[in-house]
């Protein structure tokens, strides 16, 4: 890792924060670039535009009008919102939890795998936690995350006891931390936020929960679980947006450049200042739970665009499709189907 720059001693102590958690071959940037490439790429200076007081400062100064700017139209746009689009999508209510255990099942069953590996390595080679660059090959005893995983895979795709996978999930999203180190940090809370969805949700419909007349609620405050799943998804793109994007540009600037991504005749720095900030907006707007309608659509374009600009699978997204498709249907606050309103505890006057 190299030195932070004496014209960067304003964020010295945030980037010691940040940097003592990050190592700097893990996190997405991780899956589409070789090890030689991070390692060189990690040494090499930074844009100016990333060492800039003034860019940084006008880049925070526009960012936070627009969340300001944001939070004034939803206030105005909300009654709208709940009129025209709430009864609509709570009729697919259903549907959404399908979508989120369906995508953590393909992600747990190819992890188990090795169908997802990172850029360079052969496929069904390297079994995995969760995400491509985790190996367990690399941590002596993880042997056995290979059958749990595909054991939680088959009964999250056949929906039977998704509510208890649902806080399995929570806990293999936690125990990656005790596995791999603070550097599982970049995964743990997009893991952690589907698995407390499903914990409140269930399998939705096609599950075997509900042909069996198994998918009895657990007794867990809904609002408050509805919004740890929001806070999570928020604080995961921030801290991403701000360890990888923020302090170590050169990789999404090199990401960018394999990719041929249209910048539109910007150079590439702006193009990654640009996206570090929107990734940084948006997180911040869920974690508050504004416009999370929008926010969800948002991002998952973003991801989208990404996908199929870069030649990146959209599998390696799947938790975060499933939870933006949840956000998407529910907004701010989840209210059950009206098959079993009293179940969850939560009143439609208080969405």
């Amino acid at each position: 890792m190299r030195p932070i720059r004496t014209t960067s001693r304003p964020f010295l102590a945030a980037s010691a924060l940040t940097l003592a958690t990050v190592d700097s071959a893990s996190a997405h940037e991780a899956w589409l670039l070789t090890p030689s490439e991070i390692e060189t790429l990690a040494t090499a200076p930074m844009p100016g535009l990333f060492t800039s007081h003034t860019a940084l400062g006008v880049a925070a100064c526009t960012a936070c009008l627009i969340i300001f700017a944001a939070m004034r139209a939803e206030d105005q746009l909300q009654p709208l919102e709940d009129r025209l689009i709430t009864p609509r999508a709570g009729a697919l209510l259903d549907y959404g939890p399908v979508v989120l255990r369906l995508g953590l099942a393909i992600m747990l069953g190819l992890a188990a795998l090795g169908g997802l590996p990172r850029h360079g390595t052969p496929h069904w080679t390297e079994p995995t936690l969760l995400v491509p660059d985790m190996q367990l090959a690399l941590v002596s005893g993880a042997d056995w995350l290979v059958p749990a995983q595909l054991c939680i895979a088959v009964f999250l795709l056949a929906g039977l006891g998704t509510r208890a996978l649902g806080g399995i999930v929570v806990v293999l999203s936690v125990l990656g931390l005790f596995t791999f180190g603070p550097v599982f940090l970049s995964y743990t809370p997009h893991f952690a936020a589907p698995g407390f969805i499903l914990l409140l949700t269930g399998g939705g419909a096609w599950s075997g929960d509900r042909s069996l007349g198994l998918d009895h609620p657990f007794p867990i405050p809904t609002y408050a679980t509805w919004r740890a799943a929001q806070v999570l998804t928020g604080v995961g793109f921030i801290y991403l947006a701000v360890a990888y994007k923020l302090f170590q540009p050169t990789l999404l600037i090199a990401i960018l450049q394999h990719g041929e991504f249209p910048t539109f005749g910007l150079p590439y720095p702006v193009v990654a200042l640009i996206m570090t900030g929107v990734e940084i907006i948006c997180g911040i707007l869920l974690a508050l739970g504004r416009l999370v309608r929008p926010v969800a659509l948002t991002i998952t374009a973003a991801i989208t665009f990404l996908a199929l600009v870069l030649g990146e699978t959209p599998l390696f997204h799947a938790n975060l499709y499933g939870c933006m498709v949840m956000f998407a249907l529910v907004g701010r606050s989840y209210v059950p189907s009206t098959a079993a309103p009293r179940a969850f505890g939560l009143r439609r006057s208080q969405a």
